[in-house]
């Protein structure tokens, strides 16, 4: 039987997402800022490099997990040892992709290899962590609880951001007398907060995942997962192939937003001040949602409240479509929506718990961190396809960047309400018919899994093999 969750990790355990998303959002807000505005880097120069970066880090998303899954367990354990031994590593690599060494196309290379080694030294322990869900949780609604914590600290990452990270960058600018050093050392500043939350939890999850040593005393507990294994858990694993496709709609209603909101405030509200307001409004309408998630969760089910969850956000977009007009209407709307965008953020990682533990139950062999990796192929798809949707509504109106926002057309302001509002709402529409249309594995189907799984480990047969 596995150890119950003790009160600390049920308070806790999202704190090492908390420093994780803290650190990304330097990335989100201020890489391209910086690559133009301050590294001053000519625009094709940035175009390349913002292609390169996200191709190759999409190429590497299914990679994380299989990692984990198919080597060793190392001293602390296949999951814990990584969350201790590379988020140092990241604080280093990180730094360089805000810096500008030598002439412009050396520039370039560096902060290049910066962003893509970095990525791939976070994002091992991401996976990791986000892995310990199905490995701390006993049953979904602990799964919840947790994916819940996660999605809390999460936004109270963007809370804290949207008051520290444009000042905290130009203090530390103003203080080394370099506005290049400024970003580089509140990206390095933000992965250090990383590393020790990171740390944290792999202090408050001691004991609740065997050490290598431990692996290698017990037979019944796999060395390595296979690559056979994990193939199987992908394609022998029906809901978790509908899951990873509804997640990639679900992904681009938050990154299309994210990307479209300026221009909404631009253009419509024509008021960029508002612009923060927004985002500090909507980051702690999605922190309450985060909160509430697991309480929505044990009362419908994880793929009841990631269904109902998704067909609300769809609501209130398509909603908010006609009132976008309005600013207090806009406000009042919008921040339903990042209630629920704040709910489906816990959730549906709830989701990818429950198809893991569908993985094990079918092929035998635990592949956990290979299965909850595999949600970074839905996000990564969804950051290069975000880029083409916005380009192709403005356009279709003959968008100009000269033109005066206080006298944008109403065709304009139109399509940027479409862009912001309209499209986003279809995407999660789309989400939810998938994941309520093709998504079959109940809380109580789970339940049964996992006691199964639990009697075949117990059992002389599962001790041998």
């Amino acid at each position: 039987m596995k150890k119950p969750l003790s009160d600390t990790i049920k308070k806790f355990y999202g704190i090492g997402d908390f420093g994780f998303s803290l650190m990304t959002q330097v990335e989100l807000y201020f890489f391209m800022f910086f690559l133009t505005n301050v590294a001053k880097l000519s625009l094709p120069l940035v175009a390349l490099i913002g292609s390169i970066t996200s191709i190759v880090d999409a190429v590497l998303s299914p990679f994380y997990g299989a990692i984990i899954s198919g080597t060793k367990p190392l001293k602390w354990g296949r999951n814990r040892s990584w969350m201790l031994i590379m988020p140092p590593i990241v604080i280093i690599l990180y730094m360089f992709q805000f810096t500008k060494i030598g002439p412009d196309p050396i520039a370039a290379f560096i902060i290049c290899a910066g962003f893509i080694l970095s990525h791939i030294a976070w994002n091992i322990p991401w996976v990791a962590n986000v892995a310990l869900i199905p490995l701390l949780a006993t049953n979904p609604d602990e799964a919840a609880l947790l994916a819940s914590r996660r999605a809390t600290y999460t936004a109270l990452a963007g809370i804290v951001f949207s008051y520290m990270g444009s000042p905290l960058a130009e203090y530390l600018g103003q203080v080394t007398n370099n506005e290049v050093l400024g970003y580089t050392l509140l990206a390095g500043l933000t992965a250090l907060i990383m590393t020790i939350c990171y740390w944290i939890v792999f202090r408050i999850t001691e004991g609740y995942e065997q050490t290598g040593a431990e692996v290698t005393q017990n037979a019944s507990t796999a060395q390595k997962v296979s690559l056979s294994v994990m193939w199987k858990s992908l394609v022998q694993n029906p809901p978790l192939i509908v899951l990873l496709i509804s997640d990639f709609f679900r992904y681009m209603v938050n990154f299309v937003m994210t990307a479209a909101a300026a221009y909404y405030f631009t253009y419509v509200a024509q008021d960029m001040a508002l612009l923060p307001i927004y985002l500090l409004v909507g980051s702690i309408a999605q922190m309450v949602g985060s909160h509430i998630a697991a309480s929505v969760a044990k009362k419908l089910s994880t793929r009841n409240a990631s269904i109902y969850g998704l067909f609300g956000l769809a609501a209130s977009l398509i909603l908010c479509k006609f009132v976008a007009m309005n600013l207090t209407m806009f406000f009042v709307v919008v921040v339903i929506a990042r209630v629920f965008l704040g709910i489906l953020t816990s959730v549906m990682v709830g989701l990818y718990s429950d198809v893991s533990i569908y993985a094990q139950w079918k092929t035998g062999e635990d592949a956990s961190p290979f299965v909850m990796g595999l949600m970074t192929v839905s996000l990564k798809l969804a950051v290069i396809s975000r880029g083409t949707v916005i380009p192709f509504v403005l356009a279709a109106v003959g968008f100009t960047p000269e033109a005066d926002p206080m006298t944008a057309s109403l065709a304009l302001k139109t399509a940027v309400i479409n862009v912001f509002l309209f499209i986003p709402g279809i995407f999660a529409l789309i989400a939810g018919v998938i994941l309520a249309l093709g998504y079959n594995l109940t809380r109580e189907r789970v339940v049964e899994m996992q006691n199964e799984i639990n009697q075949r480990k117990a059992s002389p047969e599962g001790a041998s093999s």
